[in-house]
């Protein structure tokens, strides 16, 4: 497995991911400190990150399994009831917002369409990241490759036996095997590894997948499992640079 915690710079405010750097793909994500996001008008963001030349999409979350493709026409740049937002528009920075929820950014390298999708368990059960390699619908799967951001950590991910058997019910038992764990009694789920055995089994190469080992839950991002209805939400922000 590939992590990348030694690929990911710490700024006051928010991170980067420099992975994809090499595609000229930057994925930035904020951090507590900077506020919450849906706080923020878009036009704001754009400007705290210094892409006013930008067209920022965003969408209203609803952990559907919804994913959109953003063309050359940006008349409309918010989406309602969407989860996943696709382009190859370089002239696109797609906002996105978590809080424990896993971010998963995407990019294929044959038609340099880039995009990132929210999967939190709902996300993850209706598998929206498949959803979004069949909206990419790419000559082959070999040029897909696929960043996961940081959510919340197996540790502090515990869920109840229902949501255990729901799962279980549905994906092969070696994932589930390999995804759950249980501890006095009490299961705990993976959501970052499940989504990797996920993309395995579709046929992604896996060294073309990339993990980490941060959590929102641990550290100073939004975290609604641990600060509950008082939680912020973290963005996510990814465009192309030009």
């Amino acid at each position: 497995m590939n992590y990348i915690d030694k690929d990911i710079k710490d700024f006051d405010d928010y991170i980067e991911f420099t992975t994809f750097n090499k595609f000229n793909v930057k994925i930035l994500f904020t951090k507590k400190h900077y506020g919450s996001v849906p706080e923020k008008s878009r036009e704001e963001v754009a400007e705290d990150f210094s892409l006013k030349d930008k067209i920022m999409v965003s969408s209203h979350q609803t952990h559907s399994d919804n994913v959109i493709l953003v063309g050359e026409n940006t008349d409309v740049t918010y989406f309602e009831n969407t989860d996943g937002i696709l382009t190859s528009n370089k002239n696109v920075a797609i906002l996105t917002k978590y809080a424990d929820c896993l971010p998963i950014f995407i990019y294929d390298e044959e038609s340099k369409i880039f995009g990132a999708v929210h999967s939190g368990w709902k996300g993850t059960y209706q598998e929206i990241v498949k959803r979004a390699i069949e909206k990419i619908n790419p000559k082959s799967l070999s040029t897909i490759n696929i960043l996961f951001g940081i959510g919340i950590s197996c540790e502090n991910y515990k869920v109840g036996v229902e949501f255990y058997e729901q799962f279980k019910n549905k994906f092969p038992k070696e994932i589930i095997e390999k995804t759950f764990s249980i501890k006095d009694g009490d299961f705990y789920f993976n959501n970052q590894l499940f989504n990797y055995y996920l993309l395995k089994d579709y046929g992604v190469k896996e060294d073309k997948i990339f993990l980490n080992n941060r959590c929102t839950f641990k550290e100073n991002f939004h975290s609604f499992r641990r600060d509950k209805e008082l939680s912020g939400r973290n963005g996510a922000i990814m465009f192309m640079e030009v």
